[in-house]
């Protein structure tokens, strides 16, 4: 689940009242899901001003278990700062193509400078080199770790390629798709000296959080995530195996603080949440379910709200392909695609607005996000997501209004009062 990178030059935008802004992302956000799910799902929706800010957007969750419950906006009086968004470090380790350690130490330092405080990262990211150059940079630049909070995941266990038995090779644990010079491995410059070897058990979850923080050489990590649990056979092994709960233990020792997951799919995000005790999983980390062309994270939004769980949106510019990249979920992306991505970007240049600002607004909207995360490789795109974030706060009213009249979000949909004729 890496991170994508930025890569569009800034706009010129016109501010509008935050209010606004918060009141017509709600509807969209929620209008968008709705679409998709006409078959299933039925929404009434309203957005009267009260008291200064807007009230919350009622939907109905799948009728198959006639559960009502509120989606939360975001409130007009949260207005979104630097701090609400995760430093991505998985371009740090090159992702998709090379770069070098002094490339990535200046783009912690531009991170910092612009108020970053949160990295999340994993070993699947370059075979630990993500780690190693994050925790290089941090250490050489003195960063105040009372200030900086690390992430990184556990589930797959980096072995010295002689550490690695035949057992393991044979039964499908080495995956082999995230070596060097294998056709599906994205990470160019992992080093060849070792294997990634997939371990959900405990003690592949505790042997992966202590060799993280030999990488990344600091003394504590903030947060651990279960890394890709998305088949049946690795889900099993973290909720069956112990996997789950030695991470309930370190977080209960005081080793790290959060117990967290780093999934792409919905549905396997759900079924941890299900399948565990309450009050198990700190937040989530969701992976390219809620973004500007793919929305089907509602339901672990809604679960998530209703446990009190934080969620950590990741994949918010849908794999770089709405900051100007040419992939999607990690592939290139399909022509329907990119059609729908650049009637998108001609709407927002109407607007005097910035794409990337628009979807992280959309992105950071429901009130369950707490944290949205955007992959950085370099200094400049570090400083642009800043900026990209100050320009989310002024994303004008009427480009959702145009967007449902273009068809890029439904159209028949009830939109909000301005606060002027409420």
């Amino acid at each position: 689940m890496p991170s994508s990178s930025l890569r569009e030059t800034p706009h010129t935008v016109h501010r509008r009242a935050s209010s606004t802004v918060v009141a017509a992302i709600a509807v969209v956000v929620l209008a968008r899901v709705l679409a998709r799910f006409d078959e299933t799902r039925r929404a009434t929706f309203g957005t009267s001003r009260v008291g200064g800010s807007w009230k919350k957007v009622k939907v109905m969750t799948s009728t198959t278990n006639a559960t009502s419950t509120t989606l939360e906006a975001r409130s007009a009086d949260a207005p979104l700062t630097v701090s609400d968004l995760i430093f991505g470090a998985s371009p740090l380790a090159g992702i998709y193509e090379a770069t070098t350690y002094e490339t990535a130490r200046e783009t912690v330092k531009a991170a910092l400078d612009v108020g970053f405080t949160r990295f999340d990262t994993a070993p699947h990211y370059g075979l630990g080199l993500s780690e190693r150059r994050l925790g290089d940079a941090l250490r050489d630049l003195n960063a105040d770790m009372t200030r900086v909070k690390v992430y990184t995941k556990v589930g797959r266990v980096m072995k010295p390629i002689d550490a690695v038995t035949e057992e393991e090779k044979r039964n499908g644990k080495v995956e082999w798709g995230n070596v060097p010079g294998d056709a599906g491995c994205i990470f160019p410059e992992a080093p060849t000296d070792v294997l990634p070897v997939l371990d959900y058990t405990a003690g592949g979850f505790e042997r992966s959080h202590a060799d993280s923080l030999s990488r990344l050489g600091i003394d504590r990590i903030e947060g651990l995530r279960i890394h890709d649990a998305e088949t049946a056979e690795r889900f099993e092994e973290a909720v069956r195996g112990g996997g789950v709960r030695a991470l309930a233990a370190l977080r209960d020792s005081g080793a790290v603080s959060e117990v967290s997951l780093g999934m792409n799919d919905a549905s396997y995000i759900m079924r941890m949440l299900n399948e565990n005790e309450p009050g198990t999983f700190d937040s989530v980390m969701m992976a390219g379910s809620w973004n500007l062309l793919d929305q089907d994270g509602l339901d672990v939004l809604l679960e998530c709200q209703a446990r009190g769980v934080a969620v950590h949106n990741a994949g918010i510019f849908a794999s770089g392909l709405l900051v100007g990249g040419s992939h999607y979920k990690y592939a290139p992306a399909p022509p329907e695609i990119i059609d729908r991505v650049d009637r998108w970007r001609r709407l927002c240049a109407e607007h005097a607005v910035a794409l990337p600002a628009v979807a992280i607004a959309f992105a950071c909207a429901p009130r369950v996000v707490t944290l949205c995360a955007v992959g950085v490789k370099s200094p400049d795109e570090a400083r642009q997501a800043a900026r990209w974030l100050a320009d989310a706060r002024a994303v004008p009213g009427a480009l959702w209004v145009d967007a449902v009249a273009r068809g890029l979000l439904p159209k028949g949909l009830p939109l909000p009062s301005s606060p002027s004729s409420s």
